[in-house]
């Protein structure tokens, strides 16, 4: 079965969440292959009272880490946006097509209000469904549930969106990528699932 049909399984819209507001590596072997990770949490800052927490599986092989890595890379750098206020446009580095135009409706959700975020966004059951030819699915969990919105000056807004407390907090991510002739994974295509859907409910921990 292809990508595109694994997402259509998938269901729900084509957008990305909608948020609404109240050198070389070593073992390198080729172009955008990475020597496998080791497993465990890694967390990384993506602004002023901001991170962001992967959880890296185990048994990734190296060309598996590369495409994690995208979505994985991706992630941090969409919060970094939301950190930096817009300043920082390195995701859109890792996305195309339907993908590009989400990522950019997302964060210009946050930046049009005059929002940032504190706190710590989950990513974590991170694997590889499906890999064909120059294009793979990426099925991941993200737990947002820590993260508050902010104005500018860094405090949380009174009325917190529901996409920050449970059980919409937690869903499901699927990602389409695929490798262009550099030899980098990019995004394609987004699809989620929120409760009640089985799939986000397997995320609750």
């Amino acid at each position: 079965m292809s990508v595109c049909a694994l997402l259509a399984a998938c269901g729900g819209s084509p957008r990305e969440r909608e948020f609404t507001p109240s050198g070389a590596v070593a073992g390198e072997t080729a172009a955008g292959t990475e020597a496998a990770r080791p497993p465990g949490p890694e967390t990384v800052a993506a602004g002023p009272g901001l991170k962001v927490q992967t959880e890296w599986p185990s048994g990734l092989d190296a060309s598996h880490t590369s495409i994690v890595k995208a979505f994985a890379d991706y992630y941090a750098a969409r919060w970094r946006a939301v950190g930096s206020l817009g300043k920082d446009k390195s995701y859109l580095d890792s996305v195309e097509d339907a993908a590009a135009r989400d990522a950019y409706s997302w964060v210009r959700g946050f930046t049009a209000g005059k929002w940032s975020a504190r706190g710590l966004a989950k990513l974590y059951s991170l694997r590889v469904a499906s890999v064909d030819g120059h294009g793979a699915q990426i099925d991941a969990c993200v737990d947002e549930s820590g993260v508050r919105v902010t104005n500018r000056s860094g405090t949380p807004v009174s009325a917190q969106p529901a996409w920050t407390k449970p059980p919409r907090s937690t869903y499901f991510q699927v990602a389409a990528v695929r490798q262009g002739d550099d030899g980098t994974w990019r995004i394609m295509l987004f699809r989620h699932a929120s409760y009640p859907d089985e799939r986000a409910k397997e995320c609750v921990r």
